[in-house]
């Protein structure tokens, strides 16, 4: 919609106007801490041979991939997939994951 997609261009420029706009970094910011916390409650009670979701599936691959430098497995993009993933919608998060399933599926050597 335009709404967004000026907001994305002129973001610098309308954090000085007033209006509804100006609540979208709190409220990203408070969706961010809500996803921290329910990370750091997942880590906490995490099972490795029993992952319970994505959350934990991230920090499993985390653990694994700790020693790598160059890894994209850190708290930080587990926080901001997750956030994506939840404003992303269930219809293209199930359409997505269908079809990565589906090329894992056919593809078993990628699986490593």
């Amino acid at each position: 919609t335009p709404r967004p997609q000026f907001y994305d261009m002129g973001e610098t420029f309308l954090k000085h106007l007033p209006g509804p706009h100006t609540k979208i970094p709190r409220l990203l910011g408070r969706m961010r801490s809500f996803i921290a916390r329910r990370v750091r409650r997942n880590a906490e009670t995490l099972e490795p041979g029993l992952p319970r979701d994505f959350i934990d599936c991230f920090l499993l691959q985390m653990e694994k991939e700790k020693d790598n430098p160059s890894s994209e497995f850190n708290l930080e993009n587990l926080e901001l997939t997750t956030l994506n993933l939840f404003f992303a919608g269930t219809e293209t998060v199930s359409s997505t994951l269908r079809y990565g399933f589906l090329l894992l599926m056919k593809n078993p050597a990628v699986q490593g």
